[in-house]
């Protein structure tokens, strides 16, 4: 067999020897208020279940096969493996976002959460000075901890840093909180409308979801892309965006986002409230470290708008995981409580 001949079937094996992308991973469907767990390669492990929650949005592995997931009046946890609702704490209003703490309490966060509601729906307060923006921590026995506020009448999700401060999505601007009460930090706007996630990875620098961006240039519908700025807040990277991928894609809003071992990011792209959104947009992709699309996922039958997605391939779903690294991870538990401003 000649040279040509031998690369011809070595091209030909690789090619026939890809198999495409499949994961594991759980979703929350905000337009149907739903949460399922897929499993790509096997199927019979699928589930979906009704929330029956208004905004459903965090999802965290806090151990013992169990999913915590933040909606408007609170939190529930379900189990993994079958879906079973285990626990539910629907107390309160206008939360945002839900995390299961190393110390084993649980941190809620939103917009006055704890107090009688000011405001219609989850939209703001309309006073940005005042200190609407809570922290609350509550034990295993639902007893407030801690109780810290913020100036500031917006916020979506917040996550731990391995500096043991919080980033947070506060509409059109991203901040970091101090834990007690001060932001220590704010990334200048590069476009954001509706901010909602961000993460501090390996390197120092911020990737954060523009959730709806300010388009440029103008573009008709929806505008979204993620970006990634160095530690002075000076963008390096945007990708994502309308005018940077296939117009199946449909970028209306990235929401939720992962970074997986290998650097790709696996985003939930919102289409909307409600139902009606099944047949727009690709409602998950995962983009390589290029900005390349190298997986995307959809239900047209059974889903309307995903807002938050869990890559569940090689987690350790019986530990605490988090993603103060960059990079989802187990943490270790602490066991006591950090001492703290009482509520």
């Amino acid at each position: 067999m000649n040279k040509l001949a031998s690369l011809c079937l070595l091209m030909l094996a690789g090619r026939l020897g890809a198999a495409p992308l499949q994961h594991d991973f759980l979703a929350v469907d905000e337009g149907l208020s739903n949460l399922m767990h897929v499993n790509e390669a096997n199927p019979r492990l699928n589930w979906i279940v009704h929330l029956g929650k208004e905004q459903p949005r965090d999802l965290q592995l806090e151990g013992g096969d169990r999913v915590l997931i933040s909606h408007d009046h609170g939190y529930s946890e379900y189990a993994i493996a079958t879906g079973k609702l285990l626990k539910d704490v629907s107390l309160f209003h206008d939360v945002s976002s839900a995390r299961r703490l190393p110390n084993g309490d649980v941190l809620l966060a939103g917009v006055d959460f704890d107090r009688p509601k000011q405001n219609r729906g989850d939209g703001p307060l309309g006073d940005p000075t005042g200190r609407h923006v809570i922290f609350g921590e509550y034990d295993a026995a639902g007893h407030a901890v801690n109780r810290t506020a913020y100036v500031g009448d917006f916020l979506r999700l917040v996550r731990e840093t391995a500096s043991r401060t919080y980033l947070c999505g506060c509409n059109q601007t991203l901040r970091e909180a101090d834990g007690a009460g001060n932001w220590i930090h704010e990334i200048p706007e590069v476009g954001f409308q509706h901010a909602w996630m961000a993460l501090r990875l390996p390197d120092g620098y911020v990737l954060m979801s523009t959730g709806t961006a300010t388009p440029v240039p103008p573009h008709q519908g929806g505008w979204s892309f993620l970006t990634e700025v160095d530690a002075a807040g000076h963008p390096v990277r945007r990708f994502g965006a309308p005018d940077q991928v296939p117009e199946r894609i449909h970028p209306n809003f990235y929401a939720m986002f992962q970074v997986l071992p290998n650097g790709n990011v696996v985003a939930a792209n919102w289409q909307g409230h409600g139902a009606g959104h099944n047949q727009v947009g690709a409602q998950i992709v995962e983009f390589d470290r290029q900005g390349g699309i190298v997986w995307e996922w959809s239900d047209r039958a059974f889903v309307s708008s995903i807002q938050g997605v869990l890559i569940l391939d090689g987690l350790d779903r019986s530990v605490l995981q988090d993603e103060r690294n960059g990079i989802m991870g187990p943490v270790p538990l602490t066991g006591a409580r950090e001492p703290g401003p009482r509520p």
